[in-house]
């Protein structure tokens, strides 16, 4: 017998672009996580005070001015 293949909405083909609509896609769609999965709940706080530490090491880490070159030059 074949089976085939059922209908599924594949998360990242769904199109969310910057601005408003991004910000919008991005916090509806944490809401239904969480409602959704219970145990999510309880990483969230983690998550958030991780991404604010990893946030803050890159900028004391990258503290150059904007206009300076990513790639450094190479040492002879």
């Amino acid at each position: 017998m074949e089976s085939t293949p059922t209908p599924q909405i594949n998360v990242s083909k769904i199109p969310g672009g910057g601005g408003i609509a991004g910000a919008l896609f991005a916090v509806i769609s944490m809401v239904i996580f969480l409602v959704g999965i219970p145990l999510v709940r309880f990483f969230l706080p983690a998550a958030i005070v991780l991404g604010c530490g990893v946030a803050l090491i890159i900028r004391s880490i990258r503290h150059q001015p904007t206009g300076a070159p990513w790639i450094p030059p190479a040492k002879k």
